[in-house]
């Protein structure tokens, strides 16, 4: 038969929980990467971006400086006036292209009657930029916990109620140690350990 005191003594234990429990939340901690011999890192990743730009620039053939090099005397007395003129006349246009590893420069000009009409500039410019982010977990540490066992048999009530404390050794084992409060007033001592067996 449960009695008064068996009733009681749960009611307490209960109210302790709430006591305890009730008003706990979580508080993130502030992360102090000073002394980095307290994490590991589990991580580590690349990542490369590109970032293409396009710059064009237009300049008129009357805005251009030219000068003279050099007169070939030697073609002054050909008299083939029509392929002189047609060559005078015809507007051409003149494109190279420069290449410097991931960018290329394209330049274009057009000419007609021994004059630049129009010269323009293309440059196709690929940054890279690589980022590395590392990735860092805390070590394990000793952490200690508090709490209560009890053992209850409905035959015959509330038999021992033991306040305990629990050793997280670095996530490696746990360590248990209990103080026994019996129900006949005796009190005994009573230790537990459990030791990690897999990663999950």
């Amino acid at each position: 038969m449960i009695r008064i005191k068996d009733i009681i003594l749960v009611a307490i234990v209960f109210v302790l929980w709430l006591l305890v429990f009730k008003n706990s939340t979580y508080i993130p901690k502030k992360v102090d990467f000073s002394n980095m011999r307290n994490y590991r890192k589990i991580e580590e990743v690349h990542d490369t971006i590109y970032k293409t730009d396009t710059i064009v620039r237009y300049k008129k053939g009357k805005d251009i400086q030219s000068y003279i090099i050099l007169t070939d005397t030697e073609k002054l007395y050909i008299h083939d006036t029509l392929r002189i003129l047609n060559d005078y006349y015809t507007i051409k246009a003149y494109t190279d292209t420069i290449y410097k590893d991931s960018n290329n420069f394209v330049i274009t000009d057009t000419i007609s009657q021994n004059k630049i009409l129009s010269r323009s500039f293309k440059a196709n410019l690929a940054e890279k930029t690589i980022t590395t982010k590392q990735v860092y977990v805390e070590k394990p540490k000793n952490t200690l916990f508090w709490g209560f066992r009890g053992d209850f048999r409905p035959s015959e009530g509330f038999q021992v109620l033991s306040p305990s404390l629990m050793l997280n050794a670095k996530n490696k084992a746990l360590i248990g140690l209990s103080l026994d409060l019996y129900r006949n007033n005796t009190i005994g001592y009573s230790g537990s350990l459990y030791l990690k067996i897999g990663k999950k």
